[in-house]
């Protein structure tokens, strides 16, 4: 498969601080270079959650491409947030939040949405779309509730969680993307990227 060859040539811009997705791109084999945003997280707040991940996943690629010089050429911004009956969750400050989100979460099903946004840096052209996935948690004990929070998992985590860690002794099944809910939707980086990777020049 060529495409996969070609997608792997060209180098990337992460614009985030997660280790976890750094991780994820290492492992399939891109080269990247970390340059994460810190801009203020709460200016799309007014926006629907599709929209508001969306921009703030292009928002963080922009950011991230101009601290960058070139190469590489692209550059990936992402964000995540979780939803319950119209409760916006994304991460917790402190030991409190992250408690009080997994009281709403507990026994529930919600959904995780993450966006993602690659910058042509050449032409500052942005590519943007979103994955959703639901996600059910079992019914939690005040203990575990205590534990998890102990854990510090829960620390710069939407939803105070996170799946790939201890939290996945607390869920009951997930629709969708699994890699969507730990931040980086695999298949939809997939089909963004492979749609421009062949144009990118040696």
């Amino acid at each position: 498969m060529n495409i996969i060859n070609d997608m792997l040539r060209v180098p990337l811009v992460l614009a985030s601080a997660s280790p976890r997705r750094a991780d994820t791109l290492r492992s399939l084999g891109f080269s990247i270079i970390i340059s994460p945003s810190l801009l203020d997280e709460t200016v799309y707040d007014h926006l629907p959650v599709n929209d508001r991940v969306m921009a703030l996943a292009e928002l963080k690629a922009r950011d991230g491409s101009a601290k960058t010089p070139m190469p590489p050429l692209l550059a990936l911004g992402g964000d995540t947030l979780v939803t319950l009956d119209n409760h916006v969750l994304g991460k917790p400050s402190n030991a409190e939040e992250a408690t009080a989100m997994l009281r709403l979460l507990s026994g529930k099903t919600h959904l995780v949405v993450s966006g993602l946004c690659l910058l042509d840096r050449q032409t500052g052209s942005a590519t943007t779309a979103f994955s959703e996935t639901k996600v059910s948690f079992s019914s939690l004990t005040n203990e575990e509730i205590e534990w998890y929070v102990s854990t510090g998992e829960w620390k710069g985590a939407a939803g105070a969680y996170r799946i790939q860690e201890g939290a996945a002794l607390f869920i009951d099944s997930i629709e969708g993307s699994f890699s969507g809910v730990v931040g980086l939707p695999l298949h939809l980086f997939y089909a963004m990227i492979s749609a421009i990777a062949r144009p990118i020049p040696e």
